[in-house]
């Protein structure tokens, strides 16, 4: 009967968090529910989303799922991890740390990743007669190697941050809706499964449910454009079985509160200059110091020079030699620095405030000439600090993460400043020594500030989390941020 059942699942949920793993660490009462709800949804052939607000725990929920799957239900089997480049490390340790399991890093040269086939998944016969876990990037499954990783018939397949499928003609979404690729059973993973619109949410759905959602267009037409309640309602009702979202508010209330400030700033008298000149086309003005119109700020793109106008007027092409032609000998090089920036000139007040009073901060920008910018004032305030943007490898960046996180040790303070780009370190790692977040440019997904926001405000955070926006005032940027902020009411609606 359904009480019998509901019974069963609630003593199997009090034995999981009972349970005491290999490293001391229990789960907590609403990770026990997701572990038993991806494990019931497994049983009952159905694929999963796990999709609980950023820092609840998806990684360790889907390890103790994993590792159920693997002892308890099939014997053994080979699990395949799909997941950002910054997090390997952290998925690699948590495998390592809650369970038993043999678990392996598929990344690398091509020499390290040619041993791994060799050494690993040859041939049948060779492959680890016990379970075995494969832990590889998006990356990797777009690169020749898809086809060295379609000879295994995997268990299941886990898309760590699976909002990376929302293009369905992406060639990553491709190569695993291939037919070659063969697996019994996907969870997808992700903190924000609406980025845009409902399209990309079908999307993830197509993935876990090709016969029940095959056609984007039935689908479009009956979500697309949701005016009614009762069309919201019919929503949750059809996606109900397959997706699971928890906020922090609701499940985790050792999680202090998060208050976001918008700071509106205004340009710099030079930097208004450069605006309008780029506004208006002012070809004149821009080149007036060039022999080429090469060595002078672009006009291709003009919403993207007005961005990078808005943040600091160095970030435009052959401004900043002109400034220095120009000789400001007074100034020291952090001040020149700090005067080409409405945003440089408020961080210049707000930073040594905030690390009097004891705080650590997060800064992120979508752009990394803008960190080079950053890096080189922070360098001459004598701040220490930490960064990670696109171009640091995935074992540099762990290094980075783990100094950031490290406690004082003999007087020795843990940098002040981690700096990150917001889509190279806005996923899947964990920052909780700082408590304090600047996002020094807004991206244009929403949702990416709010990953980014979560690498503070998640589990083991203790103090509240401040959030500090900032915005130049009567600009492009502020245009950008109020549409940006009418997508964030679409993914309220629908999840």
């Amino acid at each position: 009967s359904e009480s019998q059942q509901e019974k069963a699942v609630e003593k199997f949920q009090r034995e999981l968090q009972d349970n005491v793993y290999k490293n001391g660490g229990q789960v907590r009462d609403y990770q026990a529910e997701g572990i038993s709800w991806m494990l019931s949804n497994y049983v009952n052939q159905r694929s999963s989303i796990l999709a609980d607000e950023m820092g609840l725990g998806k990684t360790l929920q889907t390890v103790g799922t994993v590792n159920i799957m693997a002892t308890r239900l099939n014997g053994n089997g080979v699990f395949l991890v799909i997941a950002p480049l910054s997090t390997l490390s952290h998925w690699e340790r948590e495998f390592k740390r809650w369970t038993d399991l043999n678990t392996i890093v598929y990344h690398g040269s091509g020499d390290d990743r040619r041993l791994i086939r060799e050494l690993e998944f040859a041939y049948e016969d060779d492959r680890p007669k016990n379970t075995v876990v494969v832990i590889t990037t998006p990356e990797m499954i777009v690169a020749d190697d898809f086809v060295e990783l379609t000879a295994v018939d995997w268990d299941a397949v886990i898309v760590d941050e699976a909002h990376r499928l929302k293009n369905h003609n992406s060639k990553l979404a491709i190569n695993l809706r291939d037919n070659r690729f063969k697996f019994d059973h996907i969870i997808l993973l992700t903190g924000t499964p609406i980025q845009n619109d409902v399209q990309e949410f079908w999307t993830l759905l197509n993935f876990i449910d090709p016969n029940g959602f095959d056609d984007v267009d039935k689908f479009m037409t009956k979500y697309g454009d949701m005016k009614s309640k009762e069309r919201v309602d019919e929503l949750h009702e059809e996606i109900r079985p397959f997706i699971l979202r928890r906020l922090k508010e609701d499940v985790e209330k050792s999680v202090p509160p998060k208050e976001e400030t918008l700071i509106e700033v205004e340009l710099t008298l030079s930097q208004k200059q450069y605006y309008r000149a780029l506004y208006e086309k002012n070809v004149k003005f821009l080149h007036k110091n060039n022999k080429k119109a090469l060595d002078g700020p672009s006009l291709n793109n003009l919403a993207m020079q007005l961005r990078k106008c808005c943040n600091h007027v160095f970030l435009l092409k052959g401004v900043e030699e002109e400034f220095r032609n120009k000789g400001s000998l007074t100034l020291s090089e952090a001040d020149f620095l700090v005067q080409g920036s409405g945003k440089l000139i408020l961080l210049d007040k707000l930073l040594p405030r905030l690390k009097s009073e004891g705080h650590r901060v997060l800064v992120f920008s979508q752009f990394k000439i803008m960190l080079d910018i950053l890096e080189d004032y922070f360098s001459m305030r004598e701040m220490k600090f930490e960064r990670i943007d696109g171009s640091i490898t995935g074992k540099r960046r762990q290094q980075a993460i783990d100094r950031f996180q490290a406690p004082e040790i003999d007087g020795r303070k843990p940098p002040f400043i981690m700096m990150l780009s917001t889509r190279a370190g806005g996923v899947g790692i964990n920052l909780t020594a700082a408590d304090t977040c600047i996002i020094f440019d807004s991206d244009w997904n929403p949702q990416n500030d709010l990953q980014a926001q979560a690498r503070c405000h998640r589990i083991g955070q203790t103090k509240e989390v401040k959030v500090y926006r900032l915005l130049t005032r009567k600009t492009y940027e502020m245009q950008m941020f109020h549409m940006s902020s009418m997508k964030m009411g679409l993914d309220q609606a629908v999840l």
